[in-house]
């Protein structure tokens, strides 16, 4: 049996999760700060920061789903399986530590 190569623009969703991760933590550390900066009230201070953390979880878990419940194309062999379940468990990975990292900064206080 023939296999078909994996196209190489499929290795950017390695990054993907973790790439998301990264724009959170940017997002939220700089919101943190410009609130603080600019003594925003607590309550939307948090609420901001929560909004987007939730965005960042939504980013990241709709092509999890959506890698999760597509099998690996049949054609693509060996690799292109793997590559999925990669695909798959890195955003599995970095939606856990996205929840980790960041969801604790809701609860501390704000501007000390």
């Amino acid at each position: 049996m023939s296999t078909v190569a994996v196209p190489p623009r499929r290795i950017w969703l390695l990054a993907l999760g973790f790439g998301l991760w990264c724009s959170a933590l940017v997002a939220i550390y700089a919101l943190h700060a410009i609130g603080c900066v600019f003594a925003w009230p607590t309550e939307l201070l948090r609420w901001t920061l929560a909004l987007v953390l939730l965005a960042h979880l939504a980013a990241i878990a709709w092509p999890w789903y959506s890698f999760a419940k597509t099998p690996a194309d049949p054609a693509q062999g060996e690799t292109g399986s793997f590559l999925q379940w990669t695909v798959v468990w890195t955003l599995a990975t970095a939606f856990v530590a996205l929840v980790l990292t960041l969801g604790p900064t809701l609860l501390v206080s704000t501007c000390v």
